[in-house]
């Protein structure tokens, strides 16, 4: 017969060894990503991530599948085709992290750049990953920016407005559309 203190022992084990793994994987996860470019042969699997984050969105917004069973993206070509709009895939090794979608669709300013889409898949998030993405991201571009975190999304307010507030020192404006706060500030 076990002691009567084994059975909390070996639950105590277990929850240290599976935390240890955890902080040993993010550890790796948080010095080994890159952003890469998405090629024209590779827009099949940009729409898969981008379908990832229109189902994580979709308990926010009104966005529903349609008989295909995917969430319809209209603007989707067009950023294989338009010169203002730029796609990235967020890669560690050969594991796909995320993605970010970037165009010119301000609602604001007359020229620069905003986040259409972002996604860090639920295994690599709460890592700062995502901040880090952003930062290289908006370094890529200097100029005005426009974020407009997905209405209704509490966390992803929270995550834009952080992250924009340390990113530019306080210094930014926030707008409302009629729908949502945009964040809207200038790195040059």
């Amino acid at each position: 017969m076990k002691p009567f203190w084994f059975k909390y022992w070996t639950k105590q084990v277990k929850f240290i060894m599976f935390s240890w793994y955890n902080y040993v994987w993010k550890l790796v996860i948080k010095l080994n990503y890159e952003i890469i470019d998405v090629k024209q042969e590779e827009k099949e699997k940009l729409y898969k991530l981008l379908q990832y984050a229109l189902y994580d969105g979709s308990q926010y917004i009104d966005n529903d599948i349609n008989e295909d069973c995917i969430f319809e993206y209209r603007w989707f070509d067009n950023y294989f085709t338009d010169n203002d709009r730029n796609s990235y895939f967020i890669k560690s090794g050969n594991a796909y992290v995320g993605m970010v979608m970037v165009n010119e669709n301000l609602k604001f300013n007359k020229d620069g750049k905003c986040i259409a889409e972002f996604l860090i898949m639920p295994r690599f998030r709460r890592n700062h990953i995502g901040k880090k993405v952003a930062y290289e991201i908006f370094e890529k571009f200097k100029g005005n920016w426009e974020v407009q975190p997905m209405e209704n999304n509490p966390i992803a307010h929270s995550f834009w407005k952080n992250i924009i507030s340390e990113y530019t020192n306080g210094n930014y404006i926030t707008k409302n559309d009629g729908i949502e706060d945009v964040f809207i500030f200038n790195n040059k």
